[in-house]
């Protein structure tokens, strides 16, 4: 059912693919939440998510293959380098480990039923990428790779060197130099003249390759060919986007950062999301966390995304929940909607009070209600603060092992088809027909269905 595992396995009987395994996946790691220490004259404030583990796949759908491909490449040669690896001078980049970051950022693609992954898709997903450039979806990948190109690099030649006078010519592929040549074929690269161009004496080209590779390495060979005056990587403009690849034993954690406000000077407003992803086994993820940096205030007034919060019930849950908003001075009034797009104002009710107040106070709520959307008018204008409300119920099989026992449940009562459902440990026999609106089961955890009996699980 699960697509993953480790490709490592298979190269043991290559001692230099070993070497380049170990190499790559036992260094120490670094402590990569030290770039962002310059927010640090800023209040910290968290939004901090209950770690879940969501069943995933490491396949990659539809044209997700193409789509994240320059992420993960950027993401090694972020490896390459924290871990001082022998392979950093090497154009081309190891596939041993973009394969495996490819296998993650898959995974947390494939993650089903989690409000955040939408979040993720918009930000670093389909819609802000463009097949066949240079772009990806990160400018930098962690604190040792800044924003640059992973296609091109940029060389300027003397123009009475002799490489020079023949590129001046035209003649890229078959210059007096075979060495050039050689590393010109093998990495199928092309070459134009820059548009800008500067010096009398000299002339700037851009050399260009199809796929993503290691452009400082490709640049450090260009600067030893006689008559090479610069050679160096395409600059980038910073728009704040991280993501970080950390390989652990058995695990790769990735950390996505958003950021936004003055991020010239380091973005005064970030949100990081935290996964770990369990590629060598059954590519399960377990989100670990969602975080906020910067000022409070910034965050809930002029966010640069939605400040999404999903609240967690039972079924019919008869707590009142508590919706608050950060300023209290003004005009307020809730809205919901129940499509994710409309909205429309609520007023006082059985299951509504507070709806012209700072705190919305919800009551009884039914369980078909699941994936509702609240937010609150501030002087007629929208904030950007919104609350999901999610149905679960996790079996804590305190009495039995009987799925049927209402009492094994956390919220008291049975799964219905609107209900998230976790099984976190335990063996659970099922011996009536339902359904429901998603199911986990956790590994170690086991769900026996007896013969005959029909279990639906709609997403």
């Amino acid at each position: 059912m699960f697509a993953g595992g480790s490709k490592a396995s298979t190269f043991f009987s290559d001692p230099s693919l070993t070497y380049l395994y170990t190499t790559l996946y036992t260094q120490p790691i670094l402590n990569h939440m030290k770039a962002f220490l310059l927010l640090s004259a800023f209040i910290v404030t968290y939004a901090l998510a209950k770690a879940q583990t969501y069943s995933s796949s490491c396949t990659p759908s539809d044209s997700m293959e193409i789509i994240y491909r320059n992420d993960a490449c950027k993401l090694a040669i972020q490896r390459l380098r924290e871990t001082n690896s022998p392979y950093i001078d090497s154009v081309s980049i190891p596939e041993v480990l973009v394969d495996s970051i490819e296998k993650a950022l898959y995974a947390v693609n494939n993650i089903q039923n989690a409000l955040v992954v939408d979040t993720l898709k918009e930000i670093f997903g389909y819609s802000s990428f463009y097949p066949g450039s240079d772009s990806s979806h990160i400018v930098s990948a962690g604190k040792h790779l800044g924003p640059i190109f992973i296609k091109e690099i940029s060389v300027t030649f003397t123009n009475n060197s002799m490489v020079g006078t023949e590129w001046l010519a035209g003649n890229y592929n078959t210059t007096s130099n075979d060495t050039l040549n050689y590393l010109m074929s093998n990495h199928q690269l092309s070459v134009r003249m820059s548009n800008f161009q500067q010096y009398p004496d000299r002339t700037v080209y851009i050399v260009s390759s199809p796929i993503a590779i290691n452009t400082e390495a490709l640049a450090k060979k260009f600067m030893n060919f006689s008559g090479v005056y610069t050679a160096g990587t395409q600059s980038a403009f910073f728009s704040g986007n991280v993501i970080e690849a950390v390989i652990e034993q058995g695990y790769i954690k990735l950390l996505y950062s958003f950021g936004c406000g003055d991020c010239v000077m380091g973005c005064t407003i970030r949100r990081n999301w935290i996964f770990k992803v369990f590629t060598e086994t059954d590519c399960s993820v377990n989100y670990v966390s969602v975080e906020n940096w910067g000022l409070p205030i910034m965050w809930f007034t002029s966010p640069c995304i939605d400040n999404i919060m999903p609240v967690e019930l039972c079924p019919e849950d008869s707590s009142v929940i508590r919706l608050n908003t950060y300023r209290l001075t003004d005009a307020l009034q809730w809205q919901v909607s129940t499509d994710g797009s409309t909205y429309s104002d609520i007023n006082d009710d059985d299951h509504y009070s507070g709806t012209d107040s700072g705190t919305l106070y919800l009551n009884n709520v039914p369980s078909a209600w699941y994936g509702y959307t609240y937010t609150c008018l501030q002087n007629g204008n929208r904030g950007k603060i919104y609350y999901t409300l999610k149905f679960s119920n996790r079996w804590n099989g305190t009495v039995d092992s009987n799925w049927e026992n209402a009492a094994n449940w956390s919220c008291g009562s049975l799964p219905d088809s609107f209900t998230d459902v976790t099984i976190t440990s335990g063996t659970v026999f099922l011996n009536t027909d339902v359904t429901v609106r998603s199911l986990t089961v956790n590994p170690g955890a086991s769900l026996i269905i007896a013969p005959g009996i029909n279990l639906t699980v709609l997403h």
